[in-house]
């Protein structure tokens, strides 16, 4: 790779000893080594497109679990700092699912400027006579000075590079380490206190705070109630605490202050139940408490301010209320109030984070090509930002300089939700990893055995689906980085990897006669999912027309000739056939379908939100009919048709229930019961009728603790 000589890029003079651009008459831009590299990569191979295996590999040292996202910020970073305002055009083309490709070719200096300026102020080389000379006049005795002089000086550069100076390395402290998982760590402005969340599998979660002065001291809880209580954060001058507790069973959400010393809590506003994660934080000033929330006519939730220095104020949202194109979820302030860095959801495979100036609300985009924003912070001085990601359930760290956009790994195992003491400038965050396998439940007539792992490793993989008529299990994946799609035997052997996409695949589903799977995963560069299908047979994989972005788990009609899929629009969320030929779609249900099965070519079973089993004849306007009810059938997604009945989950307060519901006696009758996250949320439920088995996504209840970070990339630590 030509990384001592000079070139140019169009108007761009590329400087790659100095890992520096420079446009015609400005000041030299400095940028990441990684970032001149990719260039000099691509320029040194111009015009061919180069893979982005080749550019992990070279780059990268084929390290993928790094170089996957590291490339795609190198490409957005080397894209903005090529362009100019007379002259917007991409210098760096994208071949999809192939790599990239310099679009302008490089020129060379054959004497750079930097070369020549050397050469004319370089001192001419000694004559060989007068070096005889010299080296006859020396004496033994000078020699022997000039080696003891010699030597001391690399002593003392050895003492100086490799003693005197501290060898630079993340050290990581533990703060928590209770059985169970601690989360959303809050520090306190002063760093001696953190709270988090702390959740048992079996016991209702609630705050708790930990005494950092004291570690030894056992954790004091903050409350006391049914309610869940999720990420809190500290008013700035140490004596509030600010929290969302949300109770489902009856039905609300309040935003709440607890004053720390005395315990006395004080709501604020109501927030939705629904909502997942209720983030939440506060101005430097603590005037303003941000929150997430979706209050009409919002067609989207997001982000809202309320005042709390104004008595009885009310919320006001500050996201973009309809037809935005996105969700904002997650929200931070910058010290200096000025700003607040938002994440913006496009889909459940698309979140950034973004910049935006709070009196202006002009917006400007920080990272590119994340999936998932798992927590982040600003660094007290404002000048970065540690973010947390997750892809294919495998969290990093990272840390992005505002002021030029560069964003390197901090390479911390499970790093997710950090939090900065705003006054002591220490970081806190959770480390959590999550693993699933794929297990089976054997039946019997009496009793069913502990289920045991068909497909387990240090991997994850998930959604089984298995088919009578292939004879194999098609599933997920993320031995390559991303969730791909595989396929096993029945036992869980000769497994093989169907496809490259690099993105997230979810939800696999075979048709009825075995020869094909549907999926769901987003296109790159696009807003929104589609539905594919991979053709076993040729292996080819398709796109299911839709003019739809937001779909959801994919089935078969009867005859395989369309797919069976929730449609989520701004009026409505149903269930849709959409046929494969021609895309035409026709909406079969009418009263929020999710998830649907074909029985017959004119049947179709399906649930609602934890609302029973649902029976419609698509080819008439009818009222659906209940075939379980949703007292004992709570299962959106987790069930399995078999003969004369359904298998399926039912959750309850303190365990998994798997019953079977047989439809000629109308009888529930209970299998199995099992410990609580023995199941993968949202995972999937698939019946062996050769083996009498049932096939399921199965869940270790992640450990999680809170830790401390001092980092060589993090200053004021």
């Amino acid at each position: 790779m030509k990384l001592d000589q000079t070139f140019k890029i169009g108007k761009f003079r590329v400087i790659p000893i100095e890992y520096a651009i420079q446009l015609a008459g400005q000041d030299k831009q400095s940028l990441q080594p990684k970032f001149i590299e990719v260039l000099c990569y691509l320029a040194q191979h111009f015009p061919r497109v180069i893979p982005r295996e080749e550019l992990i590999e070279n780059i990268w040292a084929g390290n993928a679990y790094v170089g996957e996202k590291a490339l795609t910020n190198a490409i957005w970073h080397l894209r903005q700092n090529l362009k100019t305002d007379e002259n917007p055009v991409e210098t760096i083309e994208t071949i999809r699912k192939v790599g990239y490709r310099l679009l302008v070719a490089p020129e060379y200096y054959k004497n750079t400027p930097e070369q020549s300026h050397r050469q004319e102020n370089s001192t001419q080389p000694i004559p060989l006579s007068v070096t005889k000379h010299l080296l006859t006049a020396l004496t033994s005795r000078n020699i022997i000075i000039y080696t003891l002089l010699l030597l001391l000086s690399g002593l003392f550069t050895w003492q100086y590079y490799f003693v005197s100076q501290p060898i630079q390395f993340p050290r990581i402290k533990q703060i928590t380490k209770e059985p169970g998982s601690e989360l959303f760590v809050a520090p306190s402005p002063d760093g001696r206190y953190v709270v988090y969340k702390w959740l048992h599998p079996d016991k209702a979660s609630d705050l708790f705070l930990h005494d950092n002065f004291h570690p030894k001291l056992p954790a004091k809880q903050l409350t006391f109630d049914d309610d869940e209580e999720g990420i809190s954060v500290w008013s700035n001058d140490g004596d509030y605490l600010y929290y969302a507790r949300v109770n489902k069973q009856k039905s609300y959400c309040v935003i709440t202050q607890l004053k720390v010393e005395t315990q006395q809590i004080r709501d604020i506003t109501t927030c939705p139940v629904t909502n997942g994660y209720h983030y939440i934080d506060i101005s430097p000033n603590d005037d303003i408490l941000a929150f997430h929330d979706h209050k009409a006519p919002a067609d989207e939730s997001g982000i809202y301010f309320i005042s709390l220095a104004e008595k009885n104020a009310k919320p006001i949202r500050f996201s973009c209320s309809n037809d935005c194109g996105y969700r904002e979820r997650d929200m931070a302030f910058s010290p200096d109030g000025k700003t607040i860095a938002v994440t913006r959801r496009t889909n459940r495979f698309s979140e950034n984070i973004y910049l935006v100036n709070i009196e202006s609300k002009i917006a400007e985009q920080l990272t590119e090509g994340e999936e998932d924003i798992v927590g982040f912070t600003w660094q007290p001085d404002g000048n970065r930002i540690i973010y947390g990601t997750q892809r294919a359930d495998v969290r990093n760290g990272y840390i992005i300089d505002i002021a030029n956009k560069n964003i390197q790994p901090l390479n911390i195992e499970a790093f997710s939700y950090p939090a900065f003491a705003k006054h002591s400038a220490e970081l806190f965050y959770q480390q959590r990893g999550e693993k699933y396998h794929i297990a089976s439940l054997k039946l019997h007539d009496s009793i069913a055995a502990s289920p045991f792992p068909v497909i387990q490793s240090d991997f994850n993989h998930h959604y089984p689906h298995y088919s009578a008529n292939s004879k194999r299990i098609a599933y997920v994946s993320n031995e390559s980085g991303f969730y791909e799609l595989w396929t096993s035997d029945k036992q869980g052997g000769n497994r093989k990897q169907l496809t490259n996409l690099q993105q997230t695949i979810r939800y696999p589903r075979w048709s009825h006669d075995g020869s094909k799977v549907a999926f769901l995963a987003p296109v790159e560069f696009e807003e929104g999912d589609k539905i594919y299908v991979f053709d076993i047979k040729s292996q080819k994989l398709s796109i299911v027309p839709s003019q739809y972005k937001k779909h959801n788990r994919p089935s078969w009609s009867y005859d395989d000739s369309a797919i069976i899929s929730a449609i989520y629009t701004n009026e409505y969320t149903d269930l849709h056939q959409i046929n494969l030929t021609d895309g035409t779609i026709k909406r079969l249900t009418f009263d929020g379908g999710r998830y649907g099965l074909m029985t017959s070519p004119t049947t179709l079973l399906y649930t609602r939100i934890k609302d029973g089993l649902w029976q419609q004849d698509i080819t008439k306007k009818v009222q659906p009919l209940i075939k379980v009810s949703g007292k004992i059938f709570n299962a959106t997604y987790t069930w399995s048709l078999a003969d004369n009945g359904v298998y399926y989950l039912h959750n309850t307060e303190d365990s998994h229930q798997i019953s079977f519901f047989d439809f000629t006696s109308q009888e529930q009758l209970p299998i199995i019961r099992l410990p609580l996250m023995t199941f993968a949320k949202y995972g999937g439920l698939t019946f062996v009728p050769e083996l009498n088995k049932l096939l399921f996504t199965a869940s270790h209840f992640p450990q999680a603790n809170i830790k401390k970070l001092s980092h060589p990339l993090i200053s004021n630590q």
